[in-house]
């Protein structure tokens, strides 16, 4: 397992073949962004009462708040990467795929409503490993359909 966690870096970016692209579309970033806002600002409403909560809950909130800011920051900030060999994406967790290692993959993408639900490729390597990888950005999209292609007629 440590062995994998060691190799898992980033391809490489002078690959010409390397497509990369924001993970989440700019509608879901929004979104989201309201829906932590609104916790936050319902989350000012008790800060009167704070001086009454004692230090154990006032530690659960604050691991809350730092939980909801860093999944946030990672909806807004992950990158997708796929190239010949590799599929890679900066989400809450770095993840990275090799192709050859692809047991099977699904697109899951919705006409009509990526903007709301994003579309991901959920990839199986072996025989319990899962991983999901979002994609908001049509080239990347598109590297994913052939991949769903090439692995479809290769089984």
């Amino acid at each position: 397992m440590s062995e994998d966690l060691a190799e898992a870096t980033l391809p490489h970016s002078n690959d010409l073949n390397e497509v990369s692209g924001t993970s989440f579309s700019l509608m879901i970033k929004l979104l989201s962004s309201l829906m932590v806002g609104s916790i936050f600002y319902f989350g000012l409403k008790i800060t009167p009462k704070l001086d009454e909560m004692s230090w154990s809950t006032l530690g659960f909130v604050a691991v809350v708040v730092l939980v909801i800011v860093f999944f946030q920051l990672s909806i807004w900030f992950s990158k997708t990467h796929i190239n010949q060999t590799h599929i890679y994406q900066t989400w809450m967790f770095h993840k990275t795929v090799e192709i050859k290692k692809i047991a099977q993959c699904k697109l899951i993408y919705v006409p009509f409503f990526s903007w709301i639900v994003t579309p991901r490729l959920v990839v199986r390597v072996g025989m319990a490993n899962f991983f999901v990888f979002y994609a908001a950005d049509a080239r990347v999209l598109e590297k994913f359909l052939a991949l769903v292609y090439q692995k479809s007629i290769t089984i």
